[in-house]
């Protein structure tokens, strides 16, 4: 349980768990070890499953868990992992701060698992101006506000914003200290269970603005960490087959990690499109490769919203060279 998001950032707000520093610090780690941060969210089960199946035991790869989006780009700025499970916002945010990432590969496209929840009596528009709005002031905390403000014709002036990491999300609803709060899975399930009533979720979003969870490389780390890049992804797309043919074991090794009883794993996959093999080849190759385009358009919107990113999407943002040249079987 040490690897939930809200115990981790709970307890001190720790970036990286204790056990895991001494291997950062001196000649414990091998330097061709390739570190990935990532947080729980179950579109980055892949991850967790292949560590948890014992694919990384030999130490090429080594897992790195935080607690929010956040802890994962800073563990990325402070050169404790090279690579990292972001959404495409994130990786936009992160480069307008000076990270030079590139996208190896994507896990999946949100379809509802981002969600906008009120409270029962703040379901209406009447009841929303001055209304306390909890989110992450964060790359998808500010997507999906500025999404559901654009639907429902308000500014964010209308609300009393309140900044909410997502370790604190679910306390702060159950305190009563937001009225309405963007969240998402597996935080969001968990509210709705106890009354929340769901407003918007990612569903709703256009086409050229999706809620894309990537798998994100520091440029630097692409030429020396090729083997272990190519390995990394081919983990990742087995994984997601695991996940697939073998729900009870997946259940059973994700349920800790997810911070949900058992039964309740596979229903947090109902929000999400898994991306496969041809996904990716879909949206990683082409001139250019349509995850380039949807972030040139996601860029320009949240430029429009106020929110800090680059000038200019890098031309080679998406990177396909570590994608199997044929579909794995099994």
């Amino acid at each position: 349980m040490n690897t939930t998001r809200r115990q981790l950032l709970r307890h001190a707000g720790a970036l990286l768990p204790a056990a895991l520093l001494p291997a950062f610090g001196g000649g414990c780690s091998s330097p061709a070890a390739l570190t990935i941060a990532y947080h729980p969210w179950p579109g980055y089960a892949p991850l967790k499953l292949a560590d948890s199946l014992g694919w990384w035991d030999d130490g090429r790869l080594r897992s790195l868990p935080t607690g929010s989006a956040s802890a994962s780009r800073q563990a990325l700025a402070s050169g404790h992992a090279q690579a990292a499970a972001l959404t495409l916002d994130e990786v936009l945010m992160a480069l307008a701060d000076g990270l030079p990432l590139r996208v190896i590969g994507l896990f999946n496209l949100s379809h509802g698992a981002d969600v906008v929840l009120a409270r029962p009596g703040y379901t209406a528009r009447p009841r929303w101006a001055g209304a306390r709005l909890g989110r992450e002031a964060a790359a998808v905390g500010e997507l999906m506000l500025a999404s559901w403000l654009e639907f429902v014709g308000m500014k964010a002036d209308d609300f009393q914003l309140v900044h909410l990491s997502f370790d604190q999300h679910e306390r702060a609803w159950q305190a009563g200290e937001v009225d309405l709060l963007v969240t998402f899975e597996p935080v969001a399930s968990r509210l709705q269970a106890a009354g929340a009533v769901r407003l918007f979720d990612s569903s709703q979003l256009p086409e050229e603005r999706p809620i894309a969870d990537v798998l994100a490389v520091l440029q630097p780390h692409i030429g020396p960490q090729r083997p272990a890049l190519r390995r990394l992804l081919g983990d990742v797309l087995a994984a997601q087959r695991h996940l697939l043919g073998l729900p009870q074991d997946s259940s059973y090794r994700l349920a800790p990690w997810l911070d949900v009883p058992r039964p309740q794993v596979m229903q947090l996959f109902r929000g999400l499109r898994l991306t496969g093999w041809a996904d990716n080849r879909h949206w990683l190759l082409g001139e250019p490769a349509p995850l380039q385009r949807a972030a040139r358009e996601l860029a320009a919107f949240l430029q429009r919203a106020g929110l800090r990113v680059p000038e200019r999407v890098p031309d080679a943002l998406a990177v396909a060279d570590f994608l199997p040249t044929e579909e794995p079987l099994g």
